[in-house]
């Protein structure tokens, strides 16, 4: 694989739930899916990225597994813990590790545990954009809140350096051991956290967190042609991470303002083009509308019906590759007049006649019983 970061590949957060992640996979799978991408390597390579993420993302015990150990954990089997039937129930992956790292602690001369850092939580925002603004890519001004690293205390939570003082329970080394039968394992100190040191005198800023809730602005680059609810990953945009781990990733799930002329069809446009019942009848031209301004001429046939669709090539929105564009599809919409004049009824009565049928006269009822059937 090309990256084993499951979660970057189907485009969620760390945290996201199953319905979410299953809602990914399916848009992506139907993205990618060979019989719509035949002949394109990068496509099936991608889609069978999408399906091993899945696998592992969608199965809560691998998923656990995945969470804590990484994918290497899963191809060395660290999630099959159940070989060990006497202890079931047990976390025995912690309990050895655990284990074997006190031992060669001790065995180093050490004991004193190290501040664990944790990366910080990603984090999700809704961005909401015009059809115009999908067409031409634009930066967008993202506002939210995340939690950032507080300056006060640069992240210890501590006031000052006395503010720190080695934990009483584990006396600094950031482990407690216990005894099972044959077993001594160590596992980390309830009390500090494993970190070795507790708090005594807390930051008056954060409260001893070490992180405070801030309010954030960035400008996301939106790429022109992006699709409706495609996820835009900002790395390091989420929340900072805990002594001195890595920030989370914001992402950024796009939608599409609801357009008053056009409906989009994956990169073609849909116009519904009002043409009267006389031109679509005698033939003409008309002119519509396109989504980079201006308008375009196409030519209505004679004996064009209700619904027919003409194709303008190249007027749709562009592909994010930067592979050209989608078509602009002009689908005919036909106008029954209304409000007509004595002439105008005059003449629609002949052409009734003409065609055989019986007129009828109530002018609340239409124009002839045979349109109205």
């Amino acid at each position: 694989m090309a990256s084993n970061d499951y979660y970057r590949i189907l485009g969620v957060a760390r945290n996201a739930g199953p319905d979410e992640i299953k809602s990914a996979y399916r848009k992506l799978a139907l993205k990618y899916h060979p019989d719509r991408n035949q002949g394109n390597k990068e496509a099936e390579s991608t889609f069978k990225d999408i399906n091993e993420a899945y696998e592992v993302l969608s199965d809560q015990q691998k998923r656990q597994v995945y969470d804590q150990f990484g994918a290497e954990g899963l191809k060395a089997g660290a999630g099959g813990r159940g070989g060990f039937g006497g202890f079931q129930g047990a976390d025995l992956g912690d309990m050895f590790g655990d284990l074997f790292e006190n031992l060669f602690t001790q065995g180093q001369g050490g004991g004193r545990g190290r501040p664990r850092s944790r990366r910080g939580a990603d984090l999700k925002y809704e961005a909401s954009i015009t059809l115009e603004e999908a067409f031409t890519g634009v930066k967008l001004p993202v506002n939210f809140e995340r939690t950032e690293v507080c300056q006060e205390c640069d992240g210890t939570g501590a006031r000052g350096k006395g503010g720190i003082k080695k934990c009483p329970t584990c006396h600094g080394s950031g482990r407690v051991q216990y005894s099972q039968g044959f077993f001594a394992f160590s596992q980390a100190c309830p009390d500090c956290g494993g970190q070795g040191e507790v708090i005594s005198s807390p930051c008056k800023a954060c409260g001893g967190a070490g992180r405070q809730k801030k309010s954030a602005s960035l400008n996301v680059k939106i790429p022109a042609g992006v699709e409706e609810g495609a996820v835009l990953r900002v790395s390091g945009g989420g929340d900072a991470g805990l002594r001195g781990g890595d920030s989370g990733d914001l992402y950024i799930q796009v939608g599409l303002k609801h357009h008053p002329h056009f409906e989009r069809q994956g990169r073609d446009l849909v116009y519904d083009c009002p043409v009267p019942v006389w031109q679509a009848a005698l033939g003409g031209e008309a002119e519509v509308p396109v989504i980079d301004g201006g308008r375009v001429k196409i030519k209505i046939p004679q004996a064009t019906q209700h619904g027919k669709v003409f194709r303008v090539h190249e007027k749709g929105m562009p592909s994010p590759a930067g592979k050209g564009r989608g078509d602009l599809l002009v689908r005919v919409k036909l106008e029954v007049p209304h409000d007509l004049s004595q002439r105008q009824r005059e003449l629609y009565e002949e052409l009734a006649k003409l065609e055989g049928a019986e007129v009828q006269p109530d002018k609340e009822k239409g124009f002839f019983k045979k349109i109205l059937g």
